[in-house]
């Protein structure tokens, strides 16, 4: 009960800030905002004459194929330009609008989101330690009867928490302004995915279902990275600086790095576990979604290891 108590108090701290209501508040504001826009401009002749508009989507991908392969892009732009031009193709035969809004449907669509929630979840990660020797306030818990490293879990577990509240709150905020503005329905709406370059036609409840469960994993390791940086500096601005940066910088860096055989190996690639819903989607060639998943195990050990470590050692007194 006592460590409980450290969780609770932790738990407390971090809903003391206005920035944790903001972090709340905007992604409710903006699904309803985009789920209302959406409503108001939804054009009904493009829903009953969706053949005509694939049809010509079509012609554009051809010619944006053909300048892909011959601008020598990377190949997976036109990879991705090809899966999007069989899935319409699929989609023209048999008679499945990919206009057709659903509640499953626009939690689909509003999956990118979940980019957003990962920033506000490093600034709460990066500042819950490094923020405490800012302030001077480590040394209140420190002479507290709890070893260091139960003071260090209680944090991570309350960081951990947070994030799995504010995925739970993007989650039903879809659901919910999805189902009042498109129905209740939806979950045996077809779904259109790319499988060994071949097309494959799934529920979209299932894709939706698993889409969420993978980007909960991408947020636990996100925490662990901003935890480890927060650990590893005194200044709170510092630490979510370098998170933010090796966050945005991590992402740009596959695209350099992708035709290199080690790149399988570095964090990044790994990261997004949602590209194996869609396997032609793939950045980096000759991963799975067991050796990214056993790679993310690795980089996470690692990355609490030395949070553990170093937070044994740190001196408080800097």
């Amino acid at each position: 009960m006592k460590f409980l108590s450290l969780v609770s108090n932790e738990w407390i701290k971090i809903f003391s800030r206005t920035r944790t209501w903001v972090f709340i508040a905007l992604p409710i504001l903006i699904v309803l905002g985009v789920a209302i826009y959406g409503k108001v401009t939804e054009d009904d002749t493009v829903k009953s004459n969706w053949k005509q508009e694939v049809t010509q989507q079509n012609k554009e991908l051809k010619s944006q194929i053909a300048e892909a392969k011959k601008d020598n892009s990377p190949k997976f732009v036109a990879e991705s330009l090809e899966n999007e031009y069989k899935q319409n193709q699929y989609a023209l035969k048999n008679d499945i609008s990919p206009y057709e809004t659903t509640s499953w449907k626009f939690m689909k669509d509003m999956a990118p989101l979940s980019s957003l929630l990962g920033l506000f979840v490093i600034v709460i990660a990066s500042d819950i330690v490094a923020g405490e020797f800012a302030k001077g306030t480590i040394k209140m818990l420190l002479i507290r009867p709890y070893s260091r490293w139960k003071i260090l879990l209680s944090k991570l577990i309350a960081t951990l928490a947070f994030a799995f509240f504010l995925w739970v709150i993007l989650v039903v905020a879809t659901w919910l302004f999805g189902s009042i503005l498109y129905g209740f329905g939806g979950m045996d709406q077809p779904y259109l995915s790319m499988i060994d370059g071949k097309v494959h036609e799934k529920l979209i409840s299932e894709y939706v279902l698993a889409n969420m469960g993978l980007e909960f994993i991408e947020f636990a390791v996100t925490v662990f990275l901003a935890f480890m940086v927060s650990t590893l500096f005194y200044s709170s601005s510092v630490a979510i600086g370098i998170s933010l940066f090796l966050t945005f910088a991590g992402n740009a860096l596959v695209l350099f790095i992708s035709s290199k055989s080690w790149a399988k190996y570095t964090l990044f690639p790994n990261m997004d576990l949602t590209q194996y819903l869609d396997e032609g989607l793939q950045v980096v060639k000759g991963m799975s979604l067991s050796f990214s998943l056993g790679m993310l195990a690795i980089y996470s050990a690692l990355f609490l290891i030395i949070t553990f470590a170093v937070f044994q050692k740190r001196d408080v007194k800097a």
